[in-house]
């Protein structure tokens, strides 16, 4: 009666994924907060994590490498790790408990290729996170961006500098959506191989404590 709930985890975030089981969502999924505790929460949640989809990607790298390869490749403008770094990205630090590692080397080579999805039900359509956006105002102005937040009225975008962007749709003549296209540079050709193995080997390895 419901969706297939492997990979949830991956595709949600924790948080996000906690949020659900405790609040529900329309369409039939009732609220647990009443009968679950806070831990118990947790438990499932732990659970869902062992439910990983399939990735055959072997990480072979040496993560004290790829960490050098981060820092020197500017990642930390624009991405947090325990606090340090910029703010205009996602936050990593839980990274490696969230993306296997098939799934860290597509994004490095091909940003914006596999996109996750904000909602549970996913087989209804649910939006695409940080997806691309090209939009023009009535007036002329152009803007591109990751949408942030969007509904039948009204989308907010985050530019390439961490500015967030609040627009009414009808005040907009073009809204096109660029599902592929990423804010995050490609490093296909910037990064040797063995270098984005040992990229890959890094991210894997940060897993914040819960």
């Amino acid at each position: 009666m419901g969706p297939n709930i492997q990979g949830i985890p991956f595709s949600l975030g924790m948080e996000a994924t906690t949020n659900v089981i405790k609040n529900g969502m329309s369409g039939g999924m009732p609220a647990f907060g009443g009968q679950l505790s806070a831990v118990q929460i947790q438990h499932v949640v732990q659970y869902l994590l062992t439910l990983r989809k399939q990735d055959k990607f072997k990480v072979t790298g040496d993560p004290a490498k790829g960490k050098d390869v981060y820092e020197s490749s500017g990642c930390a403008s624009c991405h947090m790790i325990d606090g340090q770094g910029g703010d205009s990205a996602p936050d990593l630090s839980n990274l490696g408990a969230l993306r296997a590692g098939g799934y860290l080397r597509t994004t490095i080579l091909y940003p914006g290729s596999d996109l996750p999805q904000q909602h549970l039900f996913l087989e209804t359509g649910g939006k695409l996170d940080y997806l691309f956006v090209h939009l023009v105002t009535k007036n002329g102005r152009a803007l591109d961006g990751t949408r942030v937040i969007e509904d039948s009225f009204r989308i907010v975008i985050e530019d390439a500098r961490g500015n967030f962007h609040s627009f009414d749709k009808s005040d907009l003549r073009e809204l096109r959506e660029e599902p592929g296209k990423s804010l995050m540079p490609s490093y296909k050709g910037k990064l040797s191989d063995a270098q984005v193995n040992d990229l890959v080997a890094y991210l894997a390895s940060l897993k914040a404590a819960q």
